[in-house]
Formats: C-alpha cells, structure tokens, sequence
C-alpha cells in the first residue's frame, strides 16, 4: 500500500525549534518491514501553506494518509483533512498523537472527516491496521489502539506499550534526513540528530500528559541498539550532537551509568543534550559527574515549576523547595548550567505563589529560566479538575494554548493580570549578569530568546479571549 505520514501545518518559530518528526519516522519502519511504500511530509519544514499542500495532495496519490494531531493544530488538521477528502477521496484517513490519545472518542466525532484514529503508541497498532487493510479485512475490534466507529457510534480501543523497544528498530532516517531540519541560528544545528533511549512516565504530576502517549512503565532501548543507532547516524548523516527528548532518561541510574561508560568508548566525538530536562530528585553527584565526562552538554532543563510547597504539592510534583536547592547546587558544582522551568497560573495558585516562585528563582544559581502559562492539557488531571468546577467552559478552544498565550488563569486572577506578572518575571530574571552573559556568549540561545521575547512582548494575541 501507499502511505503518506503527514506533520501538520502549525504555527511555529520559523524552525527555530524544530525536530524531525521521529514518532512519524518509527511508524513508517513499523510498515516498511512489510514491503508498504511510505512517505513523510512535514509540512513546516516544507513551509507548506494549504495552498501548496492542496498542490501536493492533488499530485500524489496515497492509499492511506495519516498525520499527527497536536491540540494547537486542531483547526489546521481539520483543513487539512478536508482538503484530503476534496481530492483524495478514496484515501483512507488516520489521526494520531497527543489530542486524538487524550481524548479519542471526542477527536472522531470533532474530525467528521478522518476515518479512523490511534491512541497512545501506535507503532504495532498501526502496522497491523495497515496489513489488515490491505488484506481486505475489517476486524477492526482486534487493533490496539485504534479509534473506529461502529455505526453512530465511536469505539476506542485499549492501546498496547511496546515492551522491546529494539524490535521496533530505527526511525526511518533516510525519509526524516536530520541534516534537512538546519536553519542558522536555529536551536537545532546542522549536526544534530533525535536520539529516543527510553519510554514512558511513572510520575503522577497533575499537569502533565506525557503518560498518555507513552504510558506510565519506564521502558528502554539496549545499551547496543542505542549504539548502533549513533554509529549509523554518524557514518550516514556526520551527526555529532544527539538530543535526547526523553521525559525520564535518568529515572535509571544504572541506565544512564552504563550508557555513559559505553559512549566514552568514542573518546569525546559524541555531545549529547537533554531538551526536555531531567528529574532533579532523579541525580546524585556520581551520575552527574559521569554525565559531564561522557560529553553530555553543559545547559540542562530541570522542571522546577513552583516556589511555592503548597502548589507543589497541589501539582503532585513529589519535590520540595530544600531538594530543588540542594539539587541545583550539585547540578553547578558538578559543571552543570542549570535551566529553570517554572509553570505560572496552576490552578489554586495565589499572587504570593507567583511571587514566592520569581524569588526561588533569583536566589537559586540558574543560567536562564521559562515562566510558562499553565497550558490546560486535555486528558490531564488538573485540566479534568478545572473542567469540573467550570473554571473551563465545555467547549473550551484547545488551539489557544500555547507556551506564549495565557489561555487560563486561576480563580481570583485575571489573564492580563498573569501575563503581566509573566512579562515582569521574565525581564526582572533576565536582565541580571548571569542570565545576559549566557545569551550573550551563546547565539543560538540569543536568537531563540529574542524571537520568544518579541512574541511575548509585542506579538498579538499572548492572552486569550
């Protein structure tokens, strides 16, 4: 069969922080094994308007198309599908991702016109989907994860976790070419590949919903596997620099250990940068140390979230103000430039929260730090918990949130009034020594810390109506 994967249009920084798409990647090796022809269009890369992806959709022919749901991108799917059924007809359509794993019997009945959705991990789903379908067969009952309607009515079923992540192979590199997704002054330099070590998230923390695409088991890629891939990338793209997106990648000790002890084999040829951050309550000073020594870059994201213990609590963070302390003074002693995440606006959070978080974080020893709008994920408990006591209305609009838009504020507080405090947390962190020194000394972090700042400070729409 014929497949097309799509990355949707969507707003974004002009590439600045832009990957590959790898879970579209792994789904396409998922389908090659069994001799299907598949195609990936990423549609921000390609700097794809609808009417050039109208262009493309007329021009090839797929017998299955599929692209990926982001809860932003609700109402450029929705056109895009509509343009898929204008001129493709006969194509089967899919839905995947985050919203479509949130909420999948919603996601069907919002896209009229998708055919069928998956939720969760979708890699064996998926190519049993396909196989089925080419085999003329409609036990649809029998695919793990698959969204499907039932005359009126919609059935999700129960996903499935892969267990050996080494089965699943590589993602298919040569369609995803790494070295494309280079743009100067982009976070993402021209060396840089997507390297995924491990899969899901124990953690209970209220606002996340990282869980719901990969599951709550922590699950990992041998030491070996993980080494082959770099050796491939590197003799076939000259990649020297591997991010690794991992929400937990250092919830294994011994995992990280190992893994650094086998990479130091490559006697500093490799750098490795963690963009998603780590856990801090997941380090000690071996580890960290360990961790230098194997080429792991030096910048490092730790989602602090909070100054304040009683919103940490109400997060179910599972982290206290005096280990945030003693964790970012083990991560700079150990050479470490620690990069704060705060989250500003959680439900139940006060105007002395908000304060007691911009001061933990002058007084902690960070590099830079994020004061980022609490983002009402679908799926997640704190977003349930706010839909319930009708602090969201029921037809809440998905698409506004975004890391530069307050799309909700807690109760007693206004939006304006949040970005305002966002704006003065922002610059009031900022403009100090270190923080100045560290764009300064670093263009790629300038330039993506400029191009946020003109889109907080005088790009439209940061508070939602």
């Amino acid at each position: 069969m014929r497949i097309l994967l799509i990355a949707p249009i969507k707003d974004s920084y002009s590439g600045l922080a832009q990957y590959p798409p790898v879970g579209l990647g792994y789904l396409a090796t998922s389908v090659r094994k069994s001799g299907h022809s598949v195609r990936i269009l990423d549609c921000v890369k390609e700097q794809m308007d609808f009417l050039k992806f109208e262009y493309f959709i007329k021009n090839n022919n797929f017998d299955v198309i599929g692209i990926t749901v982001w809860s932003l991108s609700l109402r450029e799917v929705k056109n895009s599908l509509e343009i898929i059924k204008r001129n493709n007809p006969k194509a089967i359509t899919v839905i995947g991702g985050p919203h479509p794993s949130a909420l999948p019997e919603d996601s069907l009945r919002f896209f009229r016109e998708v055919d069928f959705g998956f939720k969760g991990e979708a890699e064996i789903g998926f190519a049993r989907f396909i196989d089925l379908l080419n085999h003329g067969g409609c036990n649809f009952q029998d695919i793990p994860g698959l969204i499907w309607r039932s005359r009126d009515k919609v059935i999700s079923n129960a996903p499935i976790w892969a267990d050996n992540l080494d089965e699943l192979g590589f993602p298919s590199w040569d369609l995803i070419n790494p070295r494309d997704y280079f743009m100067p002054g982009a976070l993402v330099s021209k060396d840089t590949a997507v390297l995924t070590c491990t899969r899901g998230c124990p953690y209970q923390c209220t606002f996340c919903s990282a869980w719901i695409t990969a599951g709550r088991k922590i699950r990992c890629r041998s030491i070996k596997h993980i080494l082959s891939e770099i050796e491939y990338l590197s003799s076939n793209f000259g990649i020297r620099i591997f991010d690794i997106p991992d929400e937990n990648f250092t919830f294994d000790k011994k995992y990280v250990m190992d893994f650094c002890e086998a990479v130091m084999q490559y006697n500093g040829k490799f750098e490795f940068f963690l963009p998603n951050g780590i856990r801090l309550d997941s380090l000690n000073r071996e580890l960290l140390i360990t961790m230098r020594k194997a080429g792991f870059r030096r910048e490092v994201a730790v989602g602090i979230e909070s100054g304040s213990e009683r919103v940490l609590k109400l997060m179910k963070k599972n982290l206290s103000l005096d280990k945030v302390k003693e964790k970012i003074k083990l991560l700079n002693q150990a050479g470490f430039r620690p990069i704060g995440y705060f989250i500003v606006g959680f439900p139940g959070e006060s105007r002395e929260d908000l304060r007691k978080t911009l001061r933990l974080a002058l007084n902690l020893k960070l590099y830079a730090a994020a004061f980022t709008p609490f983002a009402p994920m679908p799926g997640t408990e704190a977003t349930d918990y706010i839909l319930k006591n009708k602090e969201l209305p029921e037809d809440f609009d998905f698409t506004s949130i975004t890391t530069d838009k307050v799309a909700y504020a807690p109760v007693g507080m206004t939006k304006q009034e949040l970005n305002k405090f966002r704006k003065y947390a922002l610059l009031r962190f900022n403009l100090r020594p270190r923080p100045l020194f560290y764009y300064l000394s670093n263009y790629n972090s300038f330039r993506f810390a400029f191009v946020k700042f003109l889109n907080l400070f005088f790009k439209n729409g940061q508070v939602d109506s």
